[in-house]
C-alpha cells in the first residue's frame, strides 16, 4: 500500500509539473497547487523530485519538449515518460525525502547546502549543492564515486603512494598531487584544475588519457574528451557561497541559480540572451533575483515560493 501511495503522490506532482510547463498557471490553479504542496511534506518532496528529474531529462531536444507540451495527447506522453523515469530509472523515494541519486550515498548535501568532508588520508572534499559521493579507500587505491552534483578535491598526504581517483558515470579522473573540481552534468563530466595536474580517462574510450594542468579544464563523456579550455578560480566561487559571472547569458545565470533553490526557476526565451556581470550570493537567491530585476529589463513573477518565472519586460 505504501508503494502505491508513493506512486500516486509522484503522479500528482508530475501532472502539475507538465501542466505548468505547458502554460503559466491561472490564479485558481496556483491556489489549488499551493494547497496541495502545503497539505503534506511528501507532496513538497515529490515536487522537488520533479525539478531534479527535469535536470536528468535535460538531454531531450528543446523542440521536442516544446511540441510535447503543446497538446493534450503529447502532454500525456511526457507524463508517462516522467512517471517511468521517476519510478524506475532514478528510483524515486519519497519516504527519505532525498534528491535523485543521493539516497544511499556516504556523504550528501541538500539543495542549497554546502559541506566539507575530511578523509582519513588528509584529503578534503567540498560538496556543492545537491551533491553526493561514496568513499572507498583500500590498500590499492583511494576512490571517490561522484553520484551527483559537484565537488572540489584537495588531495592529502604526499607520502601516500595509493592512486587517488574520482569516478563519475562518464569515466575516471586521477589526481596527480592536486586540487581540482569535478561536476557531474546531465550529459558529461566537467573537470577543472586549480593546482598541479589530473589525468582524465573516459570509461569506454580506447584512446590515451588526457593530462590537464593547473588553469585548464575539459568536459568529457564516456567516449570522448572535449577540447581543453581555460579554467578560472571564479568557477568554484561556490565554495565561498558566491556565483561570479562576467558578460554571461541571463539564461545560464538563472539555470545556475536554480541549482541552489528548491522548485522551478524559469527564464523565458526573450530574456535568456540578456547579458549579466556581477558577484551574487548563493545563500540568498531571492535577493539575487531582486538585484537582477533592478538592473535588467525583466519581470520576476512568483507563482509561489517554489515556482518563479523571469520574463522580458519590454
Amino acid at each position: 500500500m505504501a508503494a502505491a501511495a508513493d506512486r500516486q503522490v509522484f503522479e500528482t506532482a508530475a501532472s502539475w509539473y507538465v501542466q505548468f510547463q505547458s502554460q503559466p498557471p491561472s490564479p485558481a490553479e496556483q491556489k489549488a497547487w499551493q494547497l496541495w504542496i502545503d497539505s503534506d511534506p511528501a507532496h513538497l518532496a515529490a515536487w522537488n523530485q520533479m525539478e531534479q528529474l527535469q535536470r536528468h531529462l535535460g538531454t531531450l531536444p528543446q523542440d521536442l519538449k516544446r511540441r510535447a507540451l503543446n497538446s493534450g495527447q503529447q502532454r500525456r506522453q511526457v507524463l508517462k515518460l516522467l512517471l517511468a523515469a521517476g519510478t524506475g530509472f532514478v528510483g524515486w523515494n519519497v519516504q527519505r525525502h532525498t534528491s535523485l541519486g543521493n539516497v544511499w550515498a556516504d556523504y550528501k548535501t541538500a539543495v542549497g547546502q554546502r559541506r566539507t568532508i575530511s578523509l582519513a588520508d588528509g584529503s578534503r572534499i567540498q560538496l556543492n549543492t545537491d551533491s553526493a559521493i561514496d568513499v572507498s579507500f583500500d590498500a590499492a587505491q583511494r576512490l571517490i564515486q561522484l553520484r551527483a552534483g559537484e565537488i572540489l578535491v584537495q588531495t592529502g598526504k604526499l607520502g601516500d603512494q595509493r592512486p587517488f581517483y574520482v569516478q563519475t558515470r562518464d569515466g575516471r579522473i586521477q589526481a596527480l598531487g592536486t586540487r581540482f573540481s569535478v561536476h557531474q552534468m546531465p550529459n558529461s563530466t566537467r573537470v577543472g584544475v586549480m593546482e598541479d595536474r589530473v589525468s582524465v580517462q573516459p570509461a569506454q574510450a580506447s584512446t590515451a588519457a588526457l593530462i590537464l594542468n593547473a588553469g585548464e579544464g575539459a568536459d568529457f563523456d564516456s567516449r570522448h574528451i572535449g577540447l581543453r579550455h581555460p579554467f578560472q578560480a571564479s568557477e568554484v566561487a561556490w565554495i565561498n557561497g558566491q556565483l561570479i559571472v562576467l558578460d554571461a547569458r541571463l539564461g545560464d545565470v538563472i539555470a545556475e541559480l536554480g541549482r541552489y533553490r528548491s522548485g522551478v526557476l524559469h527564464c523565458d526565451c526573450r530574456a535568456r540572451d540578456l547579458r549579466v556581470s556581477g558577484t551574487f550570493r548563493l545563500d540568498s537567491t531571492d535577493a539575487v533575483l531582486a538585484n537582477l530585476k533592478a538592473s535588467l529589463p525583466i519581470n520576476v513573477r512568483y507563482f509561489s515560493r517554489y515556482w518563479v518565472s523571469i520574463s522580458h519586460s519590454v
